[in-house]
């Protein structure tokens, strides 16, 4: 399993907040990886959509879709990334973590995922 770095806001160490988060920022300039939105609330958390590609272009249009945003009745929307580049995990597997992410989360959004060789990345959190 491969020891990724799940990205958080680096001025208050949180997670980002999915209908907030600027991704037009240069940041975001050709940045490819795997994804995660979920929700939060105080009883529960669970997650919504795991995707890959280009982060900024991929949830901009999950932003404009209502099966997503509908969860944010349930808690607030989260949201963190994985960049794929030469460590640890690269361009071309990035299709596999998703496929790694989505049979461990169990989205509540999505039903077809990559037909390619799993790619174990660590989760969320560890």
């Amino acid at each position: 399993m491969k020891r990724v770095n799940w990205i958080k806001n680096n001025q208050n160490g949180e997670w980002f907040d999915f209908l907030r988060l600027n991704l037009d920022a240069p940041y975001f300039n050709n940045k490819v990886g795997v994804y995660v939105i979920w929700y939060t609330s105080p009883l529960l958390a669970k997650v919504i959509r795991v995707g890959s590609g280009n982060i900024a272009q991929r949830l901009k249009e999950h932003r404009a879709n209502q099966e997503i945003t509908k969860y944010s009745s349930m808690g607030s929307l989260k949201v963190s990334w994985v960049v794929a580049d030469s460590n640890p995990l690269l361009p071309s597997e990035i299709q596999g973590a998703e496929l790694f992410l989505a049979n461990r989360y169990h989205p509540l959004v999505g039903d077809r995922y990559p037909a390619v060789q799993e790619v174990g990345i660590s989760l969320i959190g560890q």
